[in-house]
């Protein structure tokens, strides 16, 4: 029990801290800038939704994913550790809207509807979420358990996302800038932190399949 428990305790923090809900409420509040409450209510759930499809979908699928492109558990903790660490270091610098490009949020502002992009693709289910979900997919001997702590923690990541979007103004306003400011740069370290476990235990798995194995 402790074991799942665990296992939804890791995926969670690690997708909250990829997701960064509360870093991105300025995003969204920016990108609905003008729209009314209801309506931003309504992209705000649909954004949560879609994510919760997303990162589901690479999640059951993510074994066959990485069988179609020959590629290996150690590769996704590796190259998702690099990805997670880009968007880790970057919250620590400050920089704003680490998911998305000027470009991109311009383009947003004139969108109808950007509850699929930018919103849950991707900022939400970006590069760094799926790196996390494939990780978990591709765990040896997943059983209806495994499946279950998973499928919560993506739903609850989800969740923080639909409220934190749904009440953004609101959210805003409570923590203040400087507020917003530090637990963004708490989170990037802890995305630091757990982008070089992926790191360390991808290496490890390369390292014993060379037959070369650390004593």
């Amino acid at each position: 029990m402790l074991t799942y428990f665990h296992q939804f305790a890791v995926v969670f923090v690690a997708l909250f801290v990829i997701t960064n809900p509360l870093g991105n409420l300025g995003v969204f509040v920016s990108i609905t800038k003008g729209d009314s409450p209801s309506y931003k209510k309504q992209q705000a759930l649909k954004a949560s939704i879609y994510s919760f499809g997303l990162l589901f979908i690479f999640f059951v699928g993510g074994k066959y994913i990485l069988q179609f492109f020959g590629i290996t558990i150690d590769g996704i903790q590796i190259g998702g550790g690099l990805i997670i660490a880009k968007i880790g270091f970057s919250l620590m610098a400050g920089k704003k809207n680490h998911t998305t490009n000027h470009n991109e949020s311009k383009e947003a502002e004139d969108k109808e509807d950007v509850s699929f992009c930018p919103l849950a693709m991707p900022m939400v289910a970006g590069p760094g979420g799926l790196a996390v979900v494939l990780t978990a997919a591709n765990k040896t001997q997943l059983d209806l358990a495994d499946y279950v702590s998973v499928t919560a923690a993506i739903a609850a990541a989800c969740l923080v996302i639909w409220i934190c979007f749904r009440e953004s103004e609101w959210v805003a306003k409570l923590i203040g800038k400087n507020g917003m400011a530090a637990i963004t740069k708490i989170m990037g370290f802890i995305l630091i932190c757990i982008s070089i476990q992926m790191i360390i235990t991808g290496t490890g798995g390369v390292l014993v399949s060379w037959g070369i194995g650390l004593h």
